[in-house]
């Protein structure tokens, strides 16, 4: 009953609905919509880092196959001089988010700034296709070409490049990693078939951790449910390979994924909400709007498709092109080439929560925790959805601190 009214939504919605922005919009126009009362909402990261008086720089990595992406750093804490290397610390957004998720909260409760002051070399990454990378050597972004990939691309061309380039500038030979949700599945299947790659991760934390998602709820859910009409949500959802969603879109699934009466909540019609979980007041309601201001920040619609493909097979592995054939000429077999967990042999300590939507606890429970070869901390949060990681004020003390401690002491280890 639910498909046939989604389905018939959609085609109804579809006549009439307007054509959605080429481009994800400019922070200033996403912020229109909910005020301009603090700064922060026309700010871009590097902007959000230097109003609260710290340094900031900007540097870019090009891929293999041509994307040009944005890094972010902060070589040192705010009442620091540049001394000389200190360990690097690299951080990596996950699904529809940018390198604004580690400072969107105030200082003493946003982990690149908490993480600085410690004493560390703070490094943010940016996917391809979000806000900050977002350019390419010969491709426009406008075209269908720009947007031609899913996340074994961003696993096998922009983490490498983005590591390698946190190393050179900072003059280290490797780094601790922290991931949220994408940036752990990416890191996840890099490891799992990179053997150098792994050399470079000394420690990976990963929050949120995603490899399998057979048990997810919300959007992703949706999506994987109804793939049978995938033509007819593609034309909605998908501009020229960008995942855009319109806002009525949004608004349809949110009477079904947050509840008739709550389709007036600001986050349950935004994206990252129907992904990741219902609010548990775990955030500074102020911040709120800076949060939805800089987040969604793009992707490609192939992303979301292998999302969905994964729900279907339970699997754990790369784009399906939909045929044996297809499959046959990228991969050399007819079905996607899965990745291997017990590969990933790096000291790992996961940071999941049981009211995450995406990193749901029985797919970490039934595969991450008998896969994984070496969990060193395995912490589980019984009041955490998937935003609580990188937006949540209880991150500072149950996550951020714990994390710092455990790299302090791994440098006094390695000094002695």
């Amino acid at each position: 009953m639910l498909l046939l009214f989604v389905v018939s939504s959609l085609a109804v919605f579809a006549a009439g609905a307007p054509s959605a922005s080429p481009h994800i919009p400019a922070l200033l126009d996403r912020s229109s919509a909910i005020g301009d009362s603090d700064p922060e909402l026309n700010l871009d990261t590097l902007g959000i880092i230097r109003r609260w008086g710290y340094p900031a720089e900007g540097h870019s990595a090009t891929t293999q196959d041509g994307y040009i992406l944005e890094l972010h750093r902060i070589p040192h804490g705010k009442n620091e001089q540049s001394g000389g290397p200190r360990p690097v610390v690299f951080f990596q957004h996950g699904i529809e988010a940018s390198s604004s998720n580690w400072v969107t909260n105030l200082p003493s409760e946003s982990a690149a700034f908490l993480f600085a002051d410690a004493g560390f070399d703070v490094w943010l990454g940016n996917f391809r296709g979000n806000t900050y990378s977002r350019l390419h050597r010969t491709l426009d972004p406008s075209s269908k070409a720009f947007w031609q990939w899913s996340w074994d691309q961003l696993a096998e061309y922009d983490l490498p490049v983005m590591i390698d380039t946190a190393l050179s500038i900072s003059n280290q030979t490797k780094l601790y990693y922290v991931g949220h949700s994408m940036g752990t599945t990416t890191a996840f299947a890099k490891m799992s078939r990179d053997a150098t790659f792994r050399s470079k991760i000394i420690k990976f934390f990963a929050m949120g951790p995603v490899a399998t998602v057979k048990s997810i709820q919300g959007l992703f859910h949706y999506i994987a449910e109804y793939l049978t009409t995938v033509e007819t949500i593609l034309n909605i959802i998908d501009h020229n390979g960008e995942f855009l969603p319109h806002d009525w879109f949004l608004e349809l699934v949110a009477k079904y994924i947050c509840g008739i009466e709550q389709e007036h909540n600001p986050l349950c019609q935004n994206v990252l909400f129907l992904i990741g979980g219902p609010d548990t007041h775990h955030f500074n309601t102020s911040r709120v709007p800076i949060y939805l201001a800089h987040t969604p920040a793009g992707t490609s619609s192939s992303l979301v498709i292998q999302f969905g493909q994964q729900v279907r097979s339970g699997n754990y592995q790369m784009y399906d092109y939909g045929s044996a054939g297809k499959n046959q000429e990228h991969y050399g077999q007819s079905t996607p080439p899965l990745y291997d967990l017990t590969k990933v042999d790096v000291p790992t300590y996961l940071y999941w929560g049981q009211l995450d939507w995406l990193a749901d606890p029985t797919d970490i429970q039934t595969n991450l925790l008998t896969k994984l070869p070496h969990i060193v901390q395995n912490n589980h949060f019984s009041d955490f959805n998937h935003w609580d990681f990188i937006w949540g004020l209880a991150a500072t003390d149950r996550i951020y601190s714990p994390i710092i401690s455990v790299i302090k002491t791994d440098q006094l280890n390695v000094a002695h």
